[in-house]
């Protein structure tokens, strides 16, 4: 065996799971009221950075310019406040619009009543860590030469806690089982058994957050060009 995909009627456990998401996936009438929110804190908040700002631009005229700034200066604070909301509330539009609401894509997974089994069996494992919390990503190549990536998720809250990341339990094996909801890609369960894979000590990831690799997915880079193309190490040289 090296990759097997199959349907199966989705068991009761699996049919919770979808419903917790669906139950706490948010409505476009509540995320445009949360993104007014998020305006309203962000306006604030930097309003409030401005005049401090500008009071101590007004303290430090005074005291080494000699020069007298005096209530005729509001129209600036007056300005900056406008300026601030301008940016609140563009940066909370384009927060809201690259929402992509799931519910439909879920109640659909629900309704048709299947999951997809995906079977994986791998042949070696390396890993990366990136920089600022230590979480670890996985790379798994499979018999049939391809690379898939596993997110280990505890490292990560691990490294968040303060703590060492490399203390986690998680441990990929030779065989992988990923349950997957067929509409959303939604991983509802993922199992690895038979002998455990040795990843080696960590390189250091490269990729800037915006570019990492999604967990349970293939990546594109081939397995001989993993380390060259995104250990931070190798990039140095």
């Amino acid at each position: 065996m090296s990759s097997r995909t199959s349907k199966r009627p989705m068991s009761q456990s699996e049919r919770e799971f979808l419903s917790q998401i669906l139950k706490g996936a948010m409505s476009s009438a509540a995320r445009w009221l949360r993104g007014c929110e998020n305006a309203l804190v962000t306006w604030a908040v930097l309003t409030l950075l401005f005049v401090l700002a500008w009071m101590l631009i007004i303290w430090a005229a005074r005291a080494i310019l000699q020069v007298q700034i005096g209530l005729d200066s509001l129209w600036v604070i007056a300005l900056g406040a406008l300026a601030c909301a301008t940016y609140a509330i563009a940066s909370s539009v384009r927060w809201v619009k690259a929402w992509r609401d799931i519910s439909p894509e879920i109640r659909a997974d629900l309704q048709e009543g299947q999951v997809i089994e995906e079977s994986y069996e791998f042949s070696a494992a390396t890993r990366f860590q990136e920089p600022e919390h230590g979480g670890l990503f996985y790379f798994l190549r499979t018999t049939d030469d391809k690379v898939m990536v596993i997110y280990d998720q505890e490292s990560q809250d691990l490294g968040v806690q303060g703590e060492d990341p490399l203390k986690s339990t998680f441990q990929p094996c030779k065989e992988l089982l990923i349950i997957r909801a067929p509409r959303t890609k939604y991983v509802i369960s993922k199992h690895f058994s038979g002998a455990a894979l040795d990843a080696g000590d960590p390189h250091e990831l490269s990729l800037a957050p915006e570019s990492w690799p999604e967990s349970e997915t293939f990546c594109k880079i081939r397995w001989d060009d993993l380390e060259e193309r995104l250990s931070r190490k190798r990039k140095r040289k």
